[in-house]
């Protein structure tokens, strides 16, 4: 197992500053993954971090050793790339050997460690055959296998589960999770898929523009997103604007939204003062209203459309003001007596958070 520390690494390409300083320290055996859209840098500190890019500045180090101008084969990396790059020529079994081969690993020892990872990723059996010869799933577990054959100090993997159906994704993540908890190699897990993100990590960076926006263990990024950006971007949100009224009890804050007002948690202070109520789809409540007026912490509006989707029902509502609200209901209690075109309540409830607007 290893540390690795980032200590303020940047990159440019052509005055194109690409990543900003970025720190962070990964903890021994932590699946570390690092969340964002396209161009947001974090394939880049992935090479970084195995030594294929250099930094314009800053360090990286392996349990406190700065490998910064260290070339990646010396590094002790294992690397899974998105089109697994395996040699079609060779068996899955020379495949898997390459790294150990390279190393001059005494064939015995070769033959034992390859037969023993190739049964630990459901490969028993088929050292024989030619990547050709084997469906994207077992592609990928012939990478994973070659990767961890090593044993790494640090594992990195670059969107690997990108080119595979959703069935196999699924089962692939469940795979490659299993794996690292055995083997306990710390690993830094590239995606711009928010659920692999949140099913597989122990920690979470969701990058924007070559830095870190937050950082923090899935539930925490989930529950309490520290700016509208990672509210959005992690998981499906209502964002809406909301005046700060005071301080209440129990650590809350008092706010008016949309004309009602609701208490609700500060995940960070705005430097503006100006404040967006982060409305997750699945905390709101929803009922028809019969033609009552909405009390305290309720928005009026009508359904425009819904989807059935078995255990859970999701609502498009028009607000009075025009603003659209996503809300989402579950199991056979689920409002699917309301139907399209029905006035409706939505409750805020008590679970709302509160990021800064204009300032993230």
């Amino acid at each position: 197992m290893t540390e690795l520390s980032l200590k303020d690494v940047s990159k440019s390409y052509g005055g194109v500053e690409v990543l900003k300083g970025v720190r962070r320290k990964i903890s021994d055996g932590t699946f570390f993954t690092l969340l964002g859209p396209s161009g947001c840098g974090k394939t880049t500190l992935l090479r970084i971090v195995a030594g294929f890019v250099s930094p314009t500045s800053g360090r990286v180090l392996f349990g406190g050793d700065d490998i910064t101008g260290i070339s990646p084969h010396r590094r002790g990396v294992g690397m899974v790339f998105q089109d697994y790059a395996l040699f079609p020529d060779k068996t899955v079994f020379d495949n898997v050997a390459y790294g150990l081969r390279a190393r001059r690993i005494p064939a015995r020892t070769v033959r034992t460690k390859v037969h023993d990872y190739l049964d630990r990723v459901g490969l028993g059996g088929l050292g024989d055959r030619l990547p050709s010869e084997m469906s994207g799933g077992q592609r990928q577990r012939v990478a994973l296998a070659r990767a961890l054959v090593i044993e790494p100090r640090v594992l990195l993997m670059d969107e690997p589960l990108s080119n595979l159906d959703a069935s196999l994704r699924v089962q692939m993540r469940d795979v490659i999770r299993s794996l690292q908890l055995e083997t306990k190699t710390t690993t830094i897990f590239v995606t711009h898929d928010q659920e692999e993100a949140l099913a597989m990590s122990d920690e979470i960076a969701v990058m924007k523009n070559g830095r870190i926006d937050q950082c923090g263990a899935p539930v925490d990024v989930y529950r309490s997103p520290e700016t509208a950006y990672v509210s959005d971007f992690v998981g499906s949100a209502n964002l809406l604007p909301a005046e700060l009224l005071g301080e209440v009890a129990g650590g809350l804050h008092r706010f008016r939204v949309m004309g009602t007002e609701v208490s609700g948690r500060i995940t960070r202070q705005s430097q503006t003062g100006r404040y967006l109520m982060v409305a997750r789809p699945e905390n709101l409540g929803l009922r028809s209203s019969q033609g009552a007026d909405p009390g305290e912490g309720q928005l009026q509006g009508h359904v425009v459309s819904l989807q059935f989707q078995g255990y859970r029902t999701s609502y498009h509502v028009a607000l009075a003001d025009g603003r659209d609200m996503h809300v989402e209901t579950f199991g056979e209690d689920g409002g699917t007596s309301i139907g399209r075109g029905d006035a409706v309540v939505i409750s805020l409830g008590s679970k709302s958070v509160f990021v800064p607007e204009g300032d993230a």
